[in-house]
């Protein structure tokens, strides 16, 4: 593999297996929507009053779910162009260092120097606004999420630990490069203009701890209302540096990566509510209610970064809020609960931890169906359809089935396609018990 490509596949460098991707629903909800399903924990905790409102007494446990997710801006080629640029970068750099050190004379070099400024402008003029790439995984392992619902807790407690990481790579632009190049010196600071151009790597890597608890609030003949909330406590460690075209992505991110991160931790808490008759439910839920807040590092030393935020394309007080948002949450069913048709509605956008100068923003419009056979050795699925109403704005055709009523696979693909590949894809399987 070209060292350049590893520019493009560098992400996976930064996503160690210790895996908050707001982005990705767990578990079955991706496939279903997430609209409250009582069938497992996955499906019934996105609303703190979920757990209480569809679990009988007993317990429920997961035993491991692993999540994997990618996105692309709407650009064609764009791991090519961005090994293009290297390319064209590398072969720049390399003529201006002779023409500095006096071994090529500028006039010799004039026309060389055009075509490059030519072929450069014109790739950073097709990937420069729109190309990035985003890379996420998600996991859990035993016995989380961990939910049980006795008469002497008089309601249902659910006990969590989720990790997530996720990475994003953007271009620095600038403004079209437009080298002068006459004499030696000329060359010098050519060269050093070469240094704002490049890629933004940031990355999240996020532990949430939930302890929630749930109750039923009033009862009437006509169905339950369920109350519940969940204090969350988030360790989040943010990183974010700057690579060159012409550097080596790769070595660069395995020796300087770490250096640029910062660890904090912070409180937040989930409320939420919900109507349960015999055949329709509704409910709504406020995640982020305080709106943990986390700061990117300082970055010190780096060229690219240096001059990247002179041009305001990069904030140096960067943070990521876990902004609050309001949802609301409606389905029907049969009474058996077997068939389940249900949609959710944030009703109003969040940002993401790359929302500057990016597309990572999300408001969530979901909608499916699902069933779920009277036995367990029948298979159970469901279908759906999600639009994230902010940000990249992206539609996901979603499904999942469900095997012995353990095991969950849940996938959602985008309805975008660039070169022909979804621009972006989701994955989730798991394994949770009931006893």
């Amino acid at each position: 593999m070209c060292r350049h490509t590893l520019s493009v596949a560098a992400l996976a460098a930064l996503l160690p297996l210790t895996a908050a991707a707001n982005h990705q629903p767990a578990g079955s909800a991706l496939g279903f929507g997430d609209a409250t399903r009582f069938a497992d924990t996955q499906g019934s905790k996105q609303n703190p009053a979920g757990p209480i409102a569809g679990s009988e007494r007993g317990v429920r446990m997961g035993v491991f779910s692993l999540g994997l997710s990618y996105e692309v801006g709407d650009v064609s080629d764009f791991g090519d162009d961005f090994e293009d640029l290297g390319d064209e970068f590398d072969a720049l750099e390399q003529l201006l260092k002779d023409v500095e050190a006096g071994d090529t004379s500028a006039d010799d070099a004039e026309n060389e120097i055009d075509s490059f400024e030519t072929n450069i402008n014109e790739i950073l003029d097709r990937i420069g606004d729109d190309g990035y790439l985003t890379a996420g995984v998600t996991g859990q392992f035993v016995p989380f999420p961990f939910e049980t619902t006795q008469d002497a807790l008089r309601g249902s407690l659910l006990v969590d630990l989720e990790y997530s990481a996720r990475g994003h790579l953007s271009v620095l632009r600038g403004e079209n490069l437009n080298l002068d190049v006459e004499t030696e010196t000329d060359a010098e600071d050519a060269l050093e203009e070469l240094d704002g151009f490049g890629g933004y790597i940031r990355s999240a890597i996020t532990r949430t701890f939930t302890l929630g608890y749930g109750t039923t609030v009033y009862d009437n003949p006509h169905g339950l209302l369920f109350a519940g909330a969940q204090l969350k406590h988030h360790q989040v460690e943010l990183s974010r540096m700057t690579v060159g075209f012409d550097d080596d992505a790769g070595s660069k991110l395995s020796d300087e990566f770490g250096e640029n991160s910062e660890t904090d931790t912070d409180f937040g808490v989930d409320l939420g509510v919900m109507w349960v008759s015999d055949h329709y439910r509704a409910g709504a839920s406020i995640a982020n209610l305080i709106e943990p807040t986390f700061d990117y590092p300082a970055v010190e030393g780096e060229a690219t970064y240096d001059q990247a935020t002179a041009r305001g394309e990069i904030d140096p007080d960067e943070s990521f809020r876990m902004e609050r948002q309001l949802n609301v949450e409606g389905a029907v069913h049969t009474a058996d609960g077997r068939w389940l048709l249900g949609g959710s509605l944030d009703l109003n956008a969040a940002d993401g931890p790359f929302a500057d100068g990016s597309d990572d923003a999300y408001q969530w419009l979901t909608v499916g169906g699902a069933y779920r056979p009277p036995h367990a050795a029948l298979p159970g699925w469901r279908l759906g359809y999600r639009q994230n109403l902010a940000g990249s704005e992206i539609g996901y055709i979603t499904g999942g089935v469900t095997l012995f009523r353990v095991l969950t696979l849940d996938a959602a693909m985008s309805t975008e396609t660039v070169d022909s590949v979804p621009r972006a894809f989701m994955f989730n399987a798991g394994v949770g018990v009931r006893f």
